[in-house]
């Protein structure tokens, strides 16, 4: 008998999502089509699902032969996918300035020996983050995250792990997220943010969990390297000279910390445009067009250089692109399937039925299963919550817990989902695989459930409100 059988390797991300895009075709043909009516919320200015009014409607099948063109609208339609594309592309022109380097080699060395310590700072602030924003608009720090951990003799999978698990943890608890406590608050009618409180504490709790599984990844990869998950990937690093951290400490050039300036300012820019001015994808990617512009010049590249580098950073990220394309067209479909709304019927009436005990964490899990078929957290608060808050108001549960239920199930599922955005961009921008991820996450995401249910049974068993 051979001994190179393989076993089984899970398929490229493409296929994973095409094979999706196929079932859910399917799901057209075989899912009675039903549509709830929809009145304009003024809390939010949003349209929200009127729970009683569901009417069944005709059929409306979508052809598999029109899934190629619901790819192609999407990739033309989305903002986010310029974006993630742009981001990519200027960091990769900051990069090419040399200012990172020197500030983590210098960095590194002034912690040689408290380098555990910064892991844990890096992996708190990135958690902190994580409490307003979406790890979609942090793409851009990963090639500097995974930079400082090949230095520090680590692996790009924990340089990425510290956006995904950190701050996207964060994120799907969402303390004071705009785009998504706000908004199912807002269809809950609820102030906005309130009971920030438990969902402060709950994130301190994730913080500490999965600080705890990125450190004891790093330390293991660190006394055996070879034990990486993706030590193919660190090998290659390594013959490319990208892992080697220079001996002799060098300082900041004038140039060089001018880029960095730049590069914070820029940061506090997006920052502050997200919060404050209501920017979206669309103008945080001029943000990063005129850092790439600026920061190259002011890093001493000339045009062509800025321009070849940005264009050796945009083609990194076209994988990415198309994946994003065609993880909007997965919801696009069902949409035009007309059995969204089913789905979701079907879930709620699911929900009632089941005892009051276990209401809490199942309401979680019935988000959950939404989220992968509306992967989007603002289109799934408008979709689910108009719904979870009058089962709520009948079940006994308080509002703020039926939120609460989404924020976990809409956020946390993100991160093993091929179809996400929030996920695959980042593993994109560090070159990690979908496999290789799923292979470090499994164990996390399952912890991550029961963390979930346990919460959602003590905000169900304290009435956790105001109301």
């Amino acid at each position: 008998m051979s001994k190179n059988k393989k076993g089984f390797s899970v398929p490229h991300v493409f296929v994973i999502l095409v094979i999706l895009l196929i079932v859910v075709t399917g799901m057209t043909y075989i899912v009675p089509a039903g549509e709830y009516g929809r009145v304009l919320n003024e809390a939010t200015g949003k349209e929200a699902v009127d729970p009683a009014a569901f009417t069944w409607v005709a059929q409306n099948p979508v052809s598999f032969l029109k899934i190629p063109e619901y790819i192609v609208n999407a990739l033309s339609s989305s903002s986010l996918i310029w974006m993630t594309i742009f981001s990519a592309a200027s960091i990769e022109v900051i990069l090419a300035t040399g200012t990172f380097d020197v500030a983590i080699n210098w960095m590194i060395h002034r912690f040689k020996k408290r380098q555990k310590l910064l892991l844990a700072v890096t992996i708190f602030i990135f958690a902190i983050y994580g409490m307003r924003q979406n790890p979609v608009s942090m793409i851009g720090f990963v090639p500097i995250l995974v930079l400082f951990c090949r230095m520090c003799g680590y692996d790009a999978l924990v340089g990425v792990s510290i956006i995904v698990l950190a701050a996207g943890g964060s994120q799907s608890i969402g303390p004071v997220a705009p785009a998504t406590t706000a908004i199912a608050q807002g269809f809950a009618e609820l102030p906005v943010f309130s009971g920030i409180g438990y969902r402060i504490f709950l994130c301190a709790v994730f913080c500490l969990v999965n600080g705890f599984f990125i450190m004891r990844y790093a330390a293991k990869v660190k006394a055996r390297p070879e034990s990486s998950i993706v030590w193919d990937l660190e090998e290659e690093a390594r013959k490319k000279g990208f892992v080697e951290i220079p001996e002799q400490v060098k300082s900041l050039s004038t140039r060089q910390a001018l880029v960095l300036a730049i590069f914070l300012a820029s940061t506090a820019l997006q920052v502050y445009g997200g919060i404050a001015l209501g920017w979206g994808n669309k103008e945080t990617a001029v943000q990063f067009v005129w850092l790439a512009v600026i920061g190259g010049l002011a890093g001493g590249l000339k045009p062509s250089e800025i321009a070849r580098t940005f264009g050796k950073g945009a083609s990194k990220m076209m994988v990415a692109a198309i994946m994003i394309g065609i993880a909007t067209s997965i919801s696009t479909i069902l949409k035009d399937g007309k059995i969204i709304d089913t789905i979701v019927r079907a879930i709620a009436g699911c929900l009632m039925a089941c005892p009051a005990f276990l209401q809490g964490p199942l309401m979680f899990l019935a988000n959950m299963a939404i989220n992968f078929f509306i992967p989007s957290g603002s289109g799934q608060a408008a979709a689910v919550m108009p719904l979870m808050t009058p089962v709520a108001d009948l079940i006994g549960m308080t509002r703020q817990t039926s939120v609460l239920a989404f924020n976990l199930g809409d956020g946390l599922c993100n991160y093993i989902l091929p179809h996400s955005s929030a996920l695959m961009a980042n593993l994109m921008a560090a070159g990690i695989g979908y496999d290789k991820w799923m292979k470090f996450m499994g164990r996390i995401f399952l912890v991550w459930i029961l963390l979930s249910c346990l919460a959602m049974a003590a905000a169900q068993w304290m009435n956790y409100g105001p109301f």
